[in-house]
């Protein structure tokens, strides 16, 4: 086996094998490794992603960035904008051991870790590739042998379902919400892809982001990483319009890739507008349009728990 690392010559290819890879999704892919390096103001972030080859054929991709670790800056560690980095994507129906694919694997991060003084790193099962860890982690146990694990949770909305399945499937609380904004006539919400995004359209949710934080959290870069991300047709943007102000008042940016999509940012001026339910109708009309664009799978987001119930399960640290 033999290892060849991303290049932008050789990033077509990478992109192309995650596109047809089942344990791969949209942040195992270049756009994803881009947005990551240019997000965090004081990064130091550097690409080693690297391919597992055989006979010219790439048979495993490894998402790998590191970066100074936030916010103490103290240490390097293995991370994507202070994230996990999804664990490495295999050639679908590989006849090769898999075993012997991610030894070889761990003797490069190893050896990475080693030239680049990285202390740590964040590693994670990826929820929404096709190919289900949870069922079959056994060949993956060579990350366990190093790894200190802890279970999160994350929300998955099943959109194979009815709409009226879903709006019976939410919480009441949740539920009544939505009623009840629909009711509103003094709101609409504007979908943008790639068949009508503009760079001002984006530009808004910057401009709201900022107000939401007190502060610009990321850089122009990486909002224009977004923006390529929805002109590409691997994302969304969905913006609430208030007819009280006439301008947008809310927005978020949902990732899409293969038959999944990811709940990825929010931002609005006032929580207390649309009685603060304006979150809950943002969410269901994106829920419709994923629906009509054939998304299968919707994460709308991770569950925080204290720290006392977080000490065992499906990501982790190495060293």
């Amino acid at each position: 086996m033999e290892i060849e690392y991303l290049t932008n010559e050789n990033a077509q290819m990478w992109d192309d094998f995650a596109q047809n890879s089942d344990y791969a999704w949209f942040r195992h892919t270049t756009d994803w490794f881009k947005y990551s390096k240019n997000c965090r103001f004081d990064s130091d972030s550097k690409n080693h992603s690297f391919m597992i080859k055989q006979n010219k054929e790439i048979i495993a991709i490894v998402p790998l960035m590191s970066e100074y670790s936030y916010p103490d800056k103290e240490n390097q560690c293995f991370a994507m904008y202070s994230d996990y980095t999804p664990l490495p994507a295999i050639k679908n129906n590989c006849d090769i051991n898999i075993s012997s694919i991610f030894d070889a694997i761990w003797n490069e991060i190893s050896k990475i870790s080693k030239e680049n003084n990285i202390k740590y790193g964040k590693f994670q099962i990826d929820p929404l590739i096709k190919f289900n860890y949870f069922r079959d982690f056994t060949p993956f146990n060579i990350f366990s042998k190093n790894i200190k694990l802890e279970f999160t949770t994350t929300n998955i909305i099943d959109l194979r379902k009815t709409e009226e399945e879903i709006l019976r499937s939410m919480r009441k609380g949740h539920k009544a919400a939505i009623k009840q904004v629909i009711k509103e006539k003094n709101y609409r919400v504007d979908i943008f892809d790639k068949n009508n995004i503009t760079k001002d359209k984006l530009f808004k949710f910057k401009e709201i982001h900022k107000i939401d934080a007190g502060r610009q959290t990321r850089t122009d870069k990486s909002w224009e990483c977004m923006l390529e991300w929805i002109e590409k047709g691997k994302a969304v943007l969905v913006m609430l319009w208030l007819e009280e102000i006439k301008d947008y008042a809310a927005a978020a940016l949902i990732m899409m890739y293969k038959n999944a999509a990811y709940y990825a940012s929010y931002a609005t001026i006032d929580s207390k507008i649309l009685n603060g339910h304006h979150g809950y109708i943002i969410q269901w009309e994106a829920i419709k349009y994923l629906k009509s664009a054939g998304i299968e799978f919707y994460e709308a987001g991770a569950n925080v728990y204290s720290s006392l119930l977080t000490n065992a399960g499906g990501g982790g640290l190495i060293y």
